[in-house]
């Protein structure tokens, strides 16, 4: 299944709401779905390895900062931002997850569509 395919998939599951695909650049490559925070702030959060983000006033608790992901959950009941380092592409995966999953597998959706990409 191509990456697209499992955006899809996912998303019509409910299990991903919004999905870009950023490079080390900071170009956005792909985006699917709608949300109002800029995806390049998770991403540069996860490239600086930093924990102190400013989601354009969600608040959102990073959990985890690693460097080939990013788990962050919102404190206000906003769902989960993720991102996932590409294993074989410069750049990474930033998804927003409504709060009824579970952040552990937001980040495996997250993850799972970054080894896709290539």
């Amino acid at each position: 299944m191509s990456f697209q395919e499992e955006v899809a998939k996912l998303a019509q599951e409910g299990s991903i709401g919004v999905v870009w695909l950023i490079g080390d650049d900071e170009k956005i490559y792909y985006t699917y779905g709608e949300w109002g925070v800029d995806p390049l702030i998770p991403f540069r959060a996860l490239k600086n390895q930093t924990r102190d983000v400013d989601f354009g006033g969600m608040r959102f608790a990073v959990i985890t900062v690693a460097p080939d992901r990013l788990i962050s959950t919102s404190t206000t009941g906003h769902g989960h931002v993720m991102v996932a380092k590409c294993p074989k592409w410069a750049g990474a995966v930033v998804t927003w997850t409504p709060k009824e999953i579970l952040n552990t597998v937001a980040f495996a959706n997250a993850a799972r569509l970054a080894g896709k990409v290539r």
